[in-house]
């Protein structure tokens, strides 16, 4: 053996020994490295972990803040309908001389039971009421009834009333002949002055309220002469029974019974009504006289029909006081302008947007649950009719009025926020303005009709 072969072996293992201390040392710093960004993935980690739990707390946070929404939205219409309250409290002081001051009484002559017509009859001095009456009498008995036409205005004819079967007169037919009717239903009492042609047509006078606006009218002392009162619901009723002594029955919206169950084929509708179905609708009621908005938004509304259905009914009055203004209309681009009295009702079923100044359209609407628009005419809240406590007039604290000045229409009617905001407040006005008979008012009014002796069973009926 060569005696240099053992430390040749000696080196080869040291330096096989160094090699792989070399390979350690370099597994080492290599852990050291894997050790480092091990270190860094924790703190990063960590730290997404902090913002996962910031962020947990702030989802946690917006859910606290929805649950909430509900009972903070509660909390507005507690507020509103505490408003309203007040409001209504303020109405009865306004008016209390009012209420209580005695209207004129018919003459206090004895009828003989030989001169009383056992039966009901109703006083109609416009076709318009047919509109509002025909859902009652449809539940009536044929037969049962009759009709006093009144007045030289547009009358319904025999034709419009053969349905009934029922007993059609002049109202001075019936006064020539010293006849008078048990009960009577009318919507105003037509002449209030000496002495009353209600009291003279009737015994019992029923009083069948066709709008809801209208305040310094509509709550006016002829009401005294009333002895039942067929009104919308609790804002009327409380006012009704301050201001007189009648028998009080909340009887909805009758005409609008329709509204609710019909089932409409909206596309047939439209083409009935003239209009592009593929197009939304927008329907104009104005009000007749000086409370109109004809005259201040003619023109805006009529530059709608670029993009909507337009639609325009007018007053059943404006035709005769005021037929310039239906010139004037008929000047600018309208899809169809309505001057008949043909009724509202599909109207309301067709529209996507509704546009009203005063009176009974817009508490309609309010009823019916419309996306609406109030038309601001100067001067309405000191007008004879209104006041600032009128309904029409004060729904402008909750809902959307303008000005012809703003120009403000077509933007508002394009704005989705607003309609979601103000159908809360439609929905809170409509519980106070309308007892909740959606779709059977007309069954309530009916039943009110046929049970009279049950609401004045004590009732004397001589004079």
């Amino acid at each position: 053996m060569n005696a240099l072969q053992p430390l040749r072996v000696l080196r080869d293992k040291l330096l096989g020994l160094g090699q792989t201390t070399h390979r350690l040392e370099k597994l080492d710093l290599r852990l050291n490295q894997l050790t480092g960004q091990l270190d860094d993935m924790t703190i990063q980690l960590r730290a997404a972990d902090q913002r996962g739990a910031q962020a947990q707390d702030q989802i946690a946070a917006m859910q606290a803040d929805i649950s909430r929404l509900p009972q903070q939205q509660n909390v507005a219409l507690d507020v509103l309908a505490n408003r309203i309250a007040a409001d209504t409290r303020e109405l009865f002081g306004r008016h209390a001389n009012l209420f209580h001051a005695r209207p004129p009484r018919a003459s206090t002559q004895r009828r003989t039971d030989a001169n009383v017509i056992e039966r009901i009859a109703f006083l109609v001095h416009s076709k318009e009421l047919l509109n509002h009456y025909s859902c009652i009498w449809d539940l009536m008995p044929k037969g049962s009834f009759d009709v006093l036409l009144h007045g030289e205005g547009e009358l319904p004819q025999a034709a419009d009333l053969a349905r009934w079967d029922c007993g059609v007169a002049p109202t001075q037919a019936v006064l020539d002949e010293g006849k008078a009717y048990r009960y009577l239903v009318s919507n105003h009492p037509v002449s209030d002055f000496g002495e009353p042609l209600i009291k003279r047509l009737a015994e019992t006078n029923i009083r069948f309220m066709y709008a809801a606006g209208k305040s310094r009218w509509n709550l006016s002392r002829w009401n005294q002469l009333y002895d039942i009162i067929l009104c919308f619901g609790p804002y009327h009723a409380i006012n009704f029974s301050h201001a007189c002594d009648a028998a009080i029955v909340q009887m909805g919206y009758p005409r609008f019974d329709r509204y609710f169950n019909d089932v409409v084929d909206r596309e047939a509708l439209a083409r009935a009504q003239g209009c592009d179905p593929a197009k939304p609708t927008v329907v104009w009621l104005p009000t007749q006289g000086a409370l109109t908005s004809l005259g201040h938004f003619d023109a805006e509304i009529s530059a709608l029909t670029s993009r909507y259905n337009v639609i325009v009914k007018v007053h059943p009055l404006t035709p005769v006081a005021e037929p310039d203004r239906i010139d004037k209309l008929r000047q600018l681009n309208f899809t169809r302008i309505i001057s008949n009295s043909e009724d509202n009702l599909p109207l309301y079923q067709l529209a996507d947007y509704m546009l009203f100044d005063y009176g009974g359209p817009p508490m309609a609407g309010i009823y019916a649950d419309k996306r609406m628009v109030l038309l601001n005419v100067p001067g309405a809240a000191d007008d004879a009719l209104t006041g600032d406590d009128s309904p029409d007039v004060s729904i402008r604290k909750q809902l959307i009025n303008v000005t012809a000045e703003e120009g403000a229409l077509a933007s508002l009617l394009s704005d989705d926020a607003v309609w979601s905001t103000q159908q809360h407040a439609r929905r809170t006005l409509r519980s106070l303005y309308f007892a909740p008979h959606y779709g059977f008012s007309a069954q309530v009014a009916a039943q009110a009709l046929l049970n009279l002796d049950k609401l004045l069973p004590d009732r004397s009926t001589t004079w």
